[in-house]
């Protein structure tokens, strides 16, 4: 058994250390999520980034003196001229992605682009019209739609019949951009990804204060789906809360951020008698999904049940591996319109 299991480790490992990603790529923005949710992924992946671009010529230098094969540049344009670049990552201010999008694609590279891509639909447009001419595709960074949680949940909906479902996302207060687009983009999305088109049966918002706002909104979708959605930046970042619950014809489905997915099975009734009445119920509840804070591995970490891993693989397979792009600038124009028409009610 032992040469098996020893086997087994000399493969894992193999594969690990052999890079099956051969692009060099460009960065465009250090700040602190670059850093934290985006670099480390290129870096266990092997993804080559030749260059990091800085609006600050200081910021430049520090890649520089702290990335040994990356270099630091405040010059865009020259980077985008770089034949060998494949494609380019965009994390900077939402309000810059439009401008710097519309060069990345104009250069004929393909573009990670996170989210928002733009602020509004007729830039999204606009976007749109330039890939179309351009050898680069975009991709839109909303990790979300790549967490274990949310792919596992999406799978078991399409068996199921889906009746309404609740939504709850709290965060704290956001005084320096706009919630609906910046945050809110993420929960929003989910639900068409998981429920379809939506229109909007009620909305109420609160406001108290710059940054500090509240979203009651009700949603009908295909098949009779109703949804109840409450966005708020009114309570605290490190407490914040996203939920979502599913009722379904045979069972309930509960997920607490992207940590868990549990569905716990209905009582069941006879000619309209529920039996739980006749006898106490055996209550069963199934763990679909769960992160492990105990095995330290990929599978578990945080990164990985966040999205984030299997987002930016994604992006690297369209670019070298001409796979599916499953986040296109089309897959994030329901979101466009859906916010577009929050606003304006």
């Amino acid at each position: 058994m032992q040469p098996l299991i020893n086997k087994y480790k000399r493969i894992r490992k193999t594969k690990f250390l052999n890079s099956s990603y051969s692009g060099k790529y460009a960065f465009v923005g250090i700040g602190n999520h670059s850093l934290t949710n985006l670099y480390p992924v290129l870096d266990y992946l092997k993804a080559e980034i030749k260059y990091i671009v800085t609006r600050s010529e200081e910021s430049a230098k520090a890649v520089d003196e702290n990335y040994r094969h990356t270099k630091g540049t405040t010059n865009l344009k020259k980077v985008l001229s770089d034949k060998e670049i494949t494609g380019v990552f965009v994390c900077a201010t939402p309000s810059a992605h439009f401008e710097i999008a519309k060069q990345v694609l104009e250069a004929g590279k393909h573009l990670f682009i996170e989210k928002p891509p733009c602020l509004t639909l007729d830039e999204l447009t606009t976007l749109e019209s330039i890939e179309k001419k351009s050898k680069g595709e975009a991709f839109v960074g909303l990790q979300k739609r790549y967490a274990p949680v949310y792919q596992i949940l999406d799978s078991k909906l399409k068996t199921k019949t889906a009746n309404y479902y609740k939504l709850e996302y709290r965060a704290g207060n956001y005084p320096e951009g706009d919630a609906l687009m910046d945050l809110f983009i993420h929960p929003l999305d989910l639900v068409g990804q998981l429920f379809g088109a939506a229109k909007i049966e009620y909305i109420k918002k609160m406001e108290a204060g710059k940054g500090v706002e509240t979203w009651f909104i009700e949603l009908s979708h295909k098949n009779n789906i109703t949804g109840r959605i409450e966005l708020s930046t009114d309570f605290w970042w490190q407490r914040g809360k996203e939920k979502i619950t599913v009722n379904t014809d045979k069972q309930l489905f509960e997920t607490t951020g992207t940590n868990n997915l549990k569905a716990t099975d209905k009582p069941k009734s006879i000619m309209n008698v529920p039996l739980e009445k006749v006898k106490a119920p055996v209550i069963s509840e199934h763990y679909l999904y769960e992160k492990n804070n105990f095995l330290p591995v990929r599978d578990h970490n945080e990164l990985y049940a966040a999205g984030y891993f299997s987002e930016i693989q994604a992006f690297l397979d369209v670019c070298e591996k001409g796979k599916e792009n499953e986040s296109t600038l089309a897959s994030v124009r329901p979101v466009f319109e859906l916010t577009e028409q929050l606003k304006s009610k």
